[in-house]
């Protein structure tokens, strides 16, 4: 059984619902929620604080997004409260392939693992025999 709801942050629309149909198909989550840049997902991720059943289980973030960028979102994450952290399996979901990029991940003690898109059936698999 896959998470009850995942956020899905990337500013690319197509990207977005290509990337919900296969989460949906492969069960990898119930109810995906379609955020198209950093800002939009803190706002959606701090009220639920105070009700950490509601929180996403999942979270694929895109690193290059206008507005408030995934690393940007990183750091705002680091003095969020620490239900949020702690109960939201972040994954960078890119289309970097630089190791720099790679390496920052790395430093974020809450970043579940780094996918480089597409994502792919044996992403998806590997997550949720994760949960």
């Amino acid at each position: 059984m896959g998470a009850k709801k995942l956020f899905l942050v990337d500013d690319d629309e197509i990207f977005r619902t290509a990337a919900e149909v296969l989460i949906k198909a492969l069960g990898l989550a119930e109810e995906v929620v379609s955020l198209e840049n950093g800002l939009l997902a803190y706002d959606a991720l701090i009220p639920l604080e105070n009700t950490p059943d509601e929180l996403p289980e999942l979270m694929f973030l895109d690193i290059n997004m206008p507005v408030m960028n995934g690393w940007e979102l990183l750091e705002e994450l680091k003095h969020a409260p620490e239900i949020i952290r702690n109960k939201v399996q972040i994954h960078i979901l890119t289309s970097s392939i630089a190791p720099e990029d790679l390496n920052l991940s790395k430093t974020y003690d809450f970043i579940e693992g780094y996918i480089t898109k597409p994502l792919t059936n044996s992403d998806i698999e590997r997550i949720k025999s994760g949960l």
